[in-house]
């Protein structure tokens, strides 16, 4: 999350830009910081390893075996390598880890003689599990800094505005359209949601092994180039196959997709398709629909976060606030940044008037700072949720159940990204080390398996929210009152009660029950040379939300800006 929120890397996304550059020369228990270190003449040396003894990190920064010369070609920063040694960057993962790592104390310190450069950093983090088996750390690696700035720097993607589930990576593939962003080609051409891919360029998508196939596919679902022509081959949820011929454009998205007015015998329902908090612009589209939606005195709203992986955390938060209203979250904290006890929390309040965010962060100024918020003084919110739902909208409900503000979860379990991180940069690798997690107002932040939609909660287990867990299917279009998820949340507010649902299955004609669209333990590795054959370049939507996360990086002096006002 950052505080401007996430880290996006500030992934307000956890990471409310905080000053986090000063951790890395941070001291703390068993780190003898009264020592300096002088690095060696001779590349090959280093200093000599003493369990649980470390120096600063700022004695090995930048210290490489392969020193860059020059500048970033992206960012046009200058490199600060200078020759040293890969047991020196070992040295500086260690102490680094050491100082800004969230659960230092569960690392077993090892000599990092004994282990290569990407392997060393690998085992530098906790071995726990979480309640349900799952690693407590899935968030920990590496990854060359090139490919980290071309993904999160260059401020603008290639594509179709598609949104597929990825059901099965591997003949059959089976890849199904969930979402198409509006005013694009995709949308004007009619490629409709539930659709499934059949063909890219003429090449049987579904079914081919070439590896040749599979470099061309990737070419063209991947593509870094505007203006590239592509034909893809679909099939709908009628069994009626249809092909386009898209280009790919220069997407922005549509942070904000849909809001309407839903008429009901119980009264007015807004309704929200709110599909990321890391737009800046979406500050002032949530300000004129709140205003819309007060002056028609709408009773209960469904804010639909099923496809939203996270961004700003001050955008989620004056969200959480026009939900709520000034008498449920006065004198209360929409997120407390908990770090290692190295160094200080931070606290997120609800934030109640405009900020300006898009000037805020070196763009043009699109609405009125200091502005009040309009409210709603809702007790009650229904959230829409699938495991695409990550950080900063996990943040959102976890900061309005803190104060006390019923939600209703229809749908999935959320993706589980509690943490945060502020990547740093080290002789040309980008590391990725959790160092905070978000906890709400009554100090609970453990839901790294997810907010679970249960139908009876457990006594105990916060990550449980009330609601109703049904898996979304493709149906109908989102925001129709026939839509799975969103006709189960109206019949819960008619009825205080979860619908009989009948199972469905996504998938149909030719598709496989395999299910690759899980976490792994290799955030971002696109491809994977032990697969017995080639795969696609997909991420999950928790490397989604990571990325995302770390696009914030260069936001995080500005998130201390928000947090004083």
């Amino acid at each position: 999350m950052s505080f401007l929120r996430n880290n996006k890397q500030s992934m307000l996304s956890l990471s409310v830009a905080l000053g986090l550059t000063l951790l890395s020369g941070c001291g703390g228990s068993g780190e003898s910081t009264g020592n300096t270190f002088t690095s060696p003449v001779n590349g090959n040396m280093g200093p000599t390893w003493v369990q649980d003894e470390f120096l600063s990190s700022s004695n090995f920064v930048a210290q490489c075996e392969s020193p860059r010369s020059g500048s970033s070609p992206i960012t046009n920063i200058a490199y600060p390598d200078k020759a040293g040694s890969e047991l020196l960057e070992k040295h500086w993962q260690r102490a680094f880890n050491h100082e800004t790592y969230l659960w230092y104390k569960e690392v077993i310190d090892k000599d990092p003689a004994n282990y290569g450069l990407v392997e060393y950093f690998d085992q530098l983090k906790t071995m726990a599990v979480t309640a349900s088996g799952t690693p407590k750390d899935q968030f920990h690696w590496m990854q060359p800094t090139s490919e980290v700035e071309e993904q999160t720097q260059l401020g603008v993607t290639y594509g179709y505005g598609i949104s597929f589930d990825y059901q099965n990576n591997t003949a059959p593939r089976s890849w199904q359209v969930k979402n198409v962003t509006p005013d694009t080609q995709a949308f004007t051409l009619g490629v409709s949601r539930g659709s499934k891919l059949l063909e890219v360029d003429g090449i049987d998508f579904v079914n081919t092994t070439s590896q040749s196939d599979i470099n061309t596919l990737n070419a063209a679902m991947f593509s870094r180039n505007e203006g590239e022509t592509h034909t893809f081959k679909f099939i709908d949820i009628n069994n009626e196959e249809y092909e386009v011929s898209l280009q790919t454009a220069a997407i922005s998205g549509k942070p904000l997709q849909l809001a309407k007015t839903i008429n009901t015998p119980q009264g007015k329902v807004g309704y929200l398709l709110l599909n990321s908090f890391n737009n800046a612009t979406v500050e002032k589209d949530l300000f004129e629909q709140f205003t819309e939606f007060s002056a028609e005195q709408i009773t209960d709203l469904v804010v639909d976060l099923r496809y939203n992986g996270g961004g700003f955390l001050a955008i989620s938060s004056q969200l959480a606030y026009m939900v709520a209203g000034n008498a449920s979250t006065k004198n209360k904290l929409y997120e407390t940044i908990v770090y290692n006890d190295k160094t200080a929390n931070q606290t997120i309040p609800f934030l109640d008037t405009t900020i300006d965010l898009r000037r805020l962060i070196g763009g043009d100024s699109i609405i009125q700072e200091n502005q009040p918020l309009p409210t709603l003084d809702l007790p009650r919110v229904y959230v829409l949720t699938t495991g695409s739902s990550c950080s900063a909208s996990e943040s959102f409900m976890n900061a309005l159940i803190g104060v006390g503000v019923e939600v209703i979860q229809i749908g999935e379990t959320t993706c589980g990204k509690p943490y945060g991180f502020v990547s740093e940069d080290n002789c040309g690798s980008t590391y990725f080390t959790v160092q905070f997690k978000g906890e709400n107002h009554l100090g609970f932040g453990d839901y790294a398996d997810g907010l679970i939609p249960a139908s009876l909660p457990e006594a105990g287990r916060q990550d449980q929210v009330q609601g109703c867990p049904i898996e979304e299917d493709y149906l109908n279009a989102l925001g129709d009152e026939q839509e799975l998820l969103l006709s189960s949340a109206l019949y819960y507010l008619a009825n205080n009660a979860c619908p009989e649902v009948i199972p469905t299955v996504k998938q149909f004609a030719s598709s496989s029950p395999e299910n690759i669209n899980s976490a792994t333990n290799t955030p971002l590795t696109l491809e994977s040379s032990s697969q017995s054959q080639p795969r696609l370049n997909i991420r999950t939507p928790l490397q989604d939300a990571i990325l995302n996360d770390a696009y914030f990086d260069k936001f995080r002096d500005v998130n201390t800006k928000v947090g004083e006002q």
